[in-house]
């Protein structure tokens, strides 16, 4: 079968995510050709990008991915030939192995999950900002996986709620959703997909494009504290103020030096102070301190908060205030119309 090289490697770069790190089993790291779609599966996504194929196997993800990316022809011709996958182009030939003990198994879970999509009336539309409110939520669910489902971004009509006990968030969408508790560490992959339509089976949830990809992920079950809302009705003691313009691109430039190996565990510190903001990031081989003019006279605030997030919340969100209570921490919230950050500040 005759492919195009550049089609391939984007239908591949689209089923990625799906290919597990660690090789358990061995066939989470593989890609799967059905005959009609490219599907990866690692025990916690399935995603099915639609590639019809005239073959049927399974090949390692990591090294098909590397030698179609080291051809530099257009096209390229991909058989099966004694229990390989034969790549070839004009100056590049190879093979990989297509046989794996856990593949039955693998494939009756995937064929599980397409047929729980196909009954009549399953998918429904998603609100036109849900994949924005998710993006701006998943940062603060807890990294902790002992906390439950305080490592879940919920959705729960109209509303997003993300929460580790020290950061709140809250995302009010146009439409409503049924509720589902989307596991964090999927929401970062879930977001980077012009998702449209939901369904939801046992244990499952589903999210599909337009052009049919389909994005599967476990969703946790438990009972989210949606009485944090509370914590958004006190009225703020200072405030509230407008974060200076620069602040954004002050996040991205430092972002280099934050400890945190991971995109949503990375942290600097921000102190904001009367006249100015300090925004400081550390690691073992640096640092870097950035200042800049704030129009502030509240109490002086230390906090830390997540680089990447706090430039996406500051394209949303500029109004800062500070709430003072006894019942509860004092709290600095980032807001706007329809989406609030709030964080606990130390006493």
């Amino acid at each position: 079968m005759k492919v195009n090289r550049n089609t391939l490697l984007e239908r591949l770069d689209i089923c990625r995510p799906g290919l597990s790190h660690k090789e358990i089993i061995e066939e989470t790291i593989r890609f799967i050709f059905t005959g009609e779609n490219i599907t990866t599966f690692n025990d916690e996504i399935c995603i099915l990008a639609p590639y019809p194929t005239d073959f049927q196997c399974s090949v390692n993800g990591e090294e098909l991915y590397k030698i179609l990316s080291g051809i530099k022809e257009d096209e390229v011709d991909i058989t099966l030939e004694n229990d390989q996958m034969r790549i070839k182009s004009k100056k590049t030939r190879a093979g990989l192995s297509t046989i794996i003990g856990e593949k039955e198994r693998v494939d009756s879970l995937v064929k599980k999950l397409q047929d729980s999509t196909f009954g009549k009336g399953f998918w429904r539309r998603l609100p036109k900002d849900f994949v924005e409110g998710i993006t701006l939520c998943m940062f603060n669910a807890s990294k902790d996986m002992t906390t439950g489902v305080r490592c879940c971004v919920a959705v729960n009509e109209d509303k997003i709620y993300s929460s580790d006990s020290v950061r709140i968030s809250r995302f009010i969408m146009d439409g409503t959703v049924k509720e589902m508790l989307i596991p964090a560490r999927n929401a970062v992959e879930l977001v980077k997909y012009p998702i449209k339509k939901y369904g939801k089976s046992e244990g499952w949830l589903h999210f599909i494009t337009d052009d049919q990809v389909m994005f599967n992920c476990r969703m946790m079950v438990g009972e989210y504290p949606y009485t944090i809302d509370r914590f958004f009705e006190k009225k703020s003691t200072y405030g509230p103020f407008t974060m200076p313009d620069e602040l954004g691109e002050i996040m991205k430039s430092i972002v280099i030096m934050a400890t945190g190996d991971e995109v949503v565990a990375k942290m600097v510190e921000m102190k904001i102070e009367e006249g100015k903001i300090t925004c400081r990031s550390e690691k073992e081989r640096g640092w870097i301190e950035k200042e800049v003019d704030f129009e502030y006279t509240g109490k002086p605030l230390i906090f830390y908060i997540n680089p990447i997030f706090f430039a996406q919340i500051l394209t949303k969100a500029t109004a800062l205030s500070l709430t003072q209570g006894e019942e509860f921490p004092d709290k600095a919230t980032f807001s706007q119309e329809k989406y609030r950050h709030m964080i606990a500040l130390p006493e």
